[in-house]
C-alpha cells in the first residue's frame, strides 16, 4: 500500500483484533485467517500489533511463531483507543498502521461503542482500510500479499482463488454508494475505472448515485449539473441497478443483497465530517457485511479504493 514502507524499517504495519467469538476455537475466523495467510503474516516484512486477548490467543496458537505480534492493552482497558490513535498520522504525516483488521461478532456490543465508531471514522479520514469480517480481511491480505515482492508465495494462489476470485467477476455483484459530498468523487472513480467495473455482472447503487452512474442528473442536483456532467461515466442505460435513496431504505435493500451472499463488495464513499440523518441505516449495512456467508469487503475511502482497483484489476486483466 501507499506509505507501507514509512515505518518500522519499511515493514507493512497491521493492527489486528477479534471479538471473543471470533477467536474462541481453532475453527473460529481469526485462526482461519492466520492459517490461510501464515506465510504472509509471518514474514519479516510485516509488523502486527494485536489488542490484548487477541494477541494472547495468537501467541498461544503458535501460528505466527516466527513473527509474533506486538501486544497492545486489552480492549477493556482502552486497546481500541490505542488502535485509533495509531491510525492518525503524526506531525510528519506518518501513521503507525497501514490497515486494521477487527473481526467483529455482529452481536458483540463493542461494535457500537464510541471507540469503535472513532476507529472506523479515523480509518476513513486517513485512508486506511477497516476490515471487520474474514472475507474482507482475506481479500485485502491476498491483494497486498500479491503486490509485495520478496515474500514466500506458498499458498497465495489458493487464497486468491478462494477470496478474490477474479475469474468469477462476470457472475458477481458490486455495490456503489456515495454520500452527497462524495458523489462527484464516486462519479470520477467510476468514470476512470468504468472498464473494470463493467466486468461485474451487476452493479448496485442507492437512488441518486445510481441515477448519476446511469447518466442522469436528478432534479434535486440540477443546480450542480455543470459540475457533475464532466464527471459522468459513459452513458449506458441500466448500467447500475438503482434502489431507493439511502434515507428511504436503499441501504437496507443493498444490505439484503449482502446478507444473501449476492454482493461481496461495496465501495461506499462516506463523508466522515457531516452528521447523517440515516446513520442507523448506514450501520445496518455495515453490520450486514459481518453476517454475510463469506463476509463482504466494504471500502470507505478513495485511497483504499484505488489500491483495490489496481490490485484486483491486474488479476482480472491478467
Amino acid at each position: 500500500m501507499d506509505g507501507a514502507a514509512a515505518g518500522e524499517g519499511g515493514r507493512l504495519r497491521i493492527g489486528i483484533a477479534a471479538s471473543a467469538a471470533m477467536r474462541s476455537s481453532e475453527v473460529s475466523p481469526l485462526f482461519g485467517l492466520l492459517r490461510d495467510f501464515a506465510p504472509f503474516l509471518s514474514s519479516s516484512a510485516v509488523a502486527l500489533h494485536a489488542v490484548g486477548a487477541t494477541c494472547d490467543a495468537i501467541l498461544a496458537s503458535g501460528l505466527l511463531a516466527g513473527n509474533p505480534p506486538a501486544r497492545l492493552r486489552p480492549a477493556r482497558e482502552g486497546g481500541v483507543i490505542t488502535l485509533t490513535s495509531m491510525v492518525v498520522p503524526d506531525a510528519e504525516g506518518r501513521a503507525a498502521l497501514d490497515f486494521v483488521i477487527y473481526l467483529i461478532d455482529p452481536v458483540d456490543p463493542i461494535g457500537v461503542f464510541p471507540e469503535m465508531q472513532a476507529l472506523k471514522r479515523q480509518c476513513v479520514v486517513h485512508g486506511r482500510p477497516f476490515l471487520t469480517n474474514r472475507g474482507a480481511a482475506s481479500e485485502w491480505c491476498a491483494l497486498v500479499w500479491n503486490g509485495m515482492a520478496g515474500i514466500d508465495r506458498t499458498g497465495l494462489a489458493a487464497q486468491l482463488a478462494r477470496w478474490v476470485r477474479p475469474e468469477a467477476t462476470a457472475t458477481e455483484t458490486i455495490g456503489l454508494i456515495a454520500h452527497d459530498t462524495q458523489k462527484p468523487v464516486m462519479l470520477d472513480f467510476a468514470r476512470r475505472h468504468h472498464a473494470l467495473l463493467s466486468r461485474f455482472g451487476r452493479r448496485l447503487a442507492t437512488g441518486t448515485t445510481g441515477g448519476l452512474l446511469n447518466g442522469t442528473v436528478p432534479a434535486r442536483l440540477r443546480a450542480e449539473t455543470a459540475t457533475l456532467l464532466p464527471l459522468l461515466p459513459p452513458a449506458v442505460p441500466g448500467w447500475t441497478t438503482a434502489f431507493q435513496s439511502g434515507p428511504r431504505g436503499g441501504d437496507a435493500q443493498i444490505a439484503e443483497e449482502v446478507l444473501e451472499g449476492r454482493c461481496r463488495r461495496l465501495i461506499f464513499f462516506e463523508d466522515p465530517h457531516v452528521a447523517r440523518e440515516h446513520e442507523a441505516d448506514i450501520q445496518l449495512l455495515e453490520r450486514a457485511t459481518r453476517f454475510a456467508p463469506d463476509g463482504c469487503l466494504c471500502i470507505n475511502d478513495t485511497a483504499s479504493a484505488e489500491f483495490w482497483t489496481s490490485g484486483f484489476g491486474a488479476l482480472v486483466q491478467g
